[in-house]
């Protein structure tokens, strides 16, 4: 027993270290070096082999170095600004993670124009100046606000800090998964375990696949194309209940004294594991047809038991929890929501919208892109009723819902998002690398009759991370909006919800396909419902209700995940 606990803590910090190394010279996890630093080849032996808690808390705090993302940085740095408050304080903090991202987009353009070596050196001098100033902030900073650093390059959590942290009806699922093997921790308020999982990462991927395949694309959507309600109707859709059964007996069925009683299960995923909505496995050896409607409806997804949310890192949960927000008790308006921008492509019937092929393939002219090009894309009527049924819900006014010529970029831009609860975005996710020219995720407005740099249709994520938010809720009812910035590697949760977070987003709905219109809907509004009726309710209990509610529907018509699980609750859930 000592030698297997040994040889997995081992295993664990020697992976951690690769990730750790790599990620100190900021290169993309496909191109990670496979070295490790020797002292950590030998930090097992620190732990005393006696005791198999010593050894899973060490390979607990291990792994978070291996786990740090973009999403979950963002989450600490909207943490800090929140901590800090409303006053000049805030304002330096908001400034010093302005001038870092960018010494980052300067070091980008010098990497492009090492050839011109004027250039080069002009940014180069930007960037000296940039660092100047950041190190005057950060010594005013460490002066006037001592928590800074702590907030925002947060210590790796030991099991005991996380059990004070969750609340008696939470669990904490950590994975993560290398090319060899896996690793899984559940830690709720009493227990703790772990367990080693023998697929290697390959294993993991061929069942998602499996399990995204039936996610196809093909008609009624928002922002992409999907499925026709009336295939999943009439057993015309399969999905691989047997690739989701064997991902939760490996995964997470081992662990399930731990987690089993738990009403809101929170994840912190690694691989394949990020690209898949937890409430989709099944808990249960499914039975009948995996095409048959009534059969989807009678398996035991993980929906039907638990609630899920999934957090960024293990220490996102201390930002989200440990540092109040000092604006807190400040009025706020309930809502604002934007969407239904003016589009000339026709939607079909019940129809949000899809993207036909060939349609956008100039969709960028120059660094801006082209209005006559986003202007082509189909129309979303419907995104105005779920706006104003949102609105209705949180008490809001009709001025509340902006759509048509008030759903522009610019207007996004211009609005004091400061002090709203609830803001929502539906309208098309346009994922980086999908159209020409498309460098970054971006979220569709109406078109400007020119191009301008303050409004050109397309609001990117690098755009989105500079919007001063502070909504404890922020749905953004497009498609692929769990995705990645679109690098090569890219990991998910990297493109718009790591700039919504940074923006100062508290907890997002974000959807991992493109999403049915009606569904989409229905679960956006439906989680809402259940919130405004009940408010010791939390979020993702909310989506739960809302997608098991859509689920049932006596038409069977989304009986599919593909219809109930697009969407997922990342950061606070309860």
């Amino acid at each position: 027993m000592r030698a297997l606990f040994a040889l997995l803590v081992g295993a664990t910090l020697l992976f951690a270290s690769i990730f750790e190394s790599s990620a100190q010279t900021a290169q993309p996890p496909a191109k990670r070096p496979q070295t490790a630093k020797p002292a950590t080849r030998t930090a097992a032996t620190k732990v005393d082999p006696d005791s198999p808690a010593a050894l899973m808390n060490e390979a607990f705090v291990a792994v978070q170095n291996a786990q740090t993302t973009a999403a979950g940085r963002a989450l600490a740095q909207m943490s800090a600004r929140f901590a800090a408050g409303t006053d000049i304080l805030a304002q330096l903090v908001r400034k010093r993670q302005d001038l870092a991202d960018q010494i980052r987009q300067t070091d980008d353009a010098w990497q492009g124009a090492l050839s011109n070596a004027a250039a080069a050196e002009a940014l180069r001098a930007k960037s000296r100046q940039l660092a100047s100033e950041i190190a005057a902030l950060d010594a005013q900073l460490t002066k006037d606000f001592p928590a800074y650093l702590e907030l925002t390059s947060p210590k790796p959590l030991a099991i005991a800090e996380v059990q004070k942290l969750l609340r008696p009806d939470e669990v904490l699922i950590v994975t993560f998964v290398t090319a060899q093997d896996s690793y899984v921790w559940a830690v709720n308020t009493t227990s703790a375990d772990w367990t080693r999982i023998a697929w290697p990462a390959a294993e993991l991927d061929r069942r998602i696949r499996a399990i995204r395949a039936n996610m196809t694309p093909a008609a009624e959507t928002r922002g992409g194309e999907s499925v026709y309600g009336a295939d999943v109707a009439s057993g015309q859709l399969a999905f691989d209940r047997t690739a989701a059964y064997e991902i939760w007996q490996a995964f997470f069925a081992p662990l399930d004294k731990i987690i089993a009683g738990k009403s809101t299960l929170y994840l912190v995923a690694s691989g394949g594991l990020a690209s898949l909505p937890p409430a989709l496995l099944v808990t249960a050896p499914p039975t009948g047809e995996d095409t048959d409607p009534k059969a989807l409806q009678q398996t035991e997804w993980l929906a039907k038991r638990q609630a899920t949310a999934i957090l960024p890192s293990v220490t996102s949960l201390r930002a989200l929890r440990a540092f109040k927000r000092a604006d807190a008790g400040l009025e706020r308006q309930p809502f604002i929501g934007f969407g239904a921008p003016m589009l000339d492509g026709r939607a079909g019937p019940g129809s949000r919208g899809r993207v036909r092929n060939g349609t956008l393939a100039g969709l960028y002219r120059g660094r801006l892109a082209d209005p006559d090009a986003v202007r082509q894309l189909e129309s979303l009527p419907e995104t105005e009723g779920e706006l104003r049924r949102l609105a209705s819900f949180l008490k809001a006014g009709p001025e509340a819902v902006r759509v048509g010529q008030q759903a522009t970029e610019q207007d996004v831009k211009s609005t004091n998002f400061s002090a709203v609860k609830v803001i929502a975005f539906a309208t098309h996710g346009l994922i980086a690398g999908d159209l020409s020219g498309l460098a970054e995720p971006a979220l569709v407005f109406t078109p400007p009759k020119e191009a301008s740099p303050d409004d050109d249709g397309l609001l990117t994520a690098s755009e989105a991370a500079r919007l001063k938010i502070q909504a404890d809720w922020v749905i953004l009812s497009a498609c692929n909006t769990a995705a990645g910035d679109g690098k090569p590697g890219a990991e998910g949760l990297s493109g718009l919800a790591r700039a919504f977070f940074f923006a100062g987003a508290q907890t997002l709905l974000v959807s991992h396909w493109p999403v049915n219109d009606e569904a989409a809907a229905r679960l956006t509004t439906g989680a809402i419902g259940v919130q405004q009726g009940d408010a010791q309710i939390g979020r993702a209990e909310a989506l739960r209700r809302s997608s098991l509610d859509l689920m049932m529907q006596p038409e069977m018509t989304f009986a599919h995940p593909v219809m109930w699980a697009p969407f997922i609750v990342v950061g606070e859930g309860s």
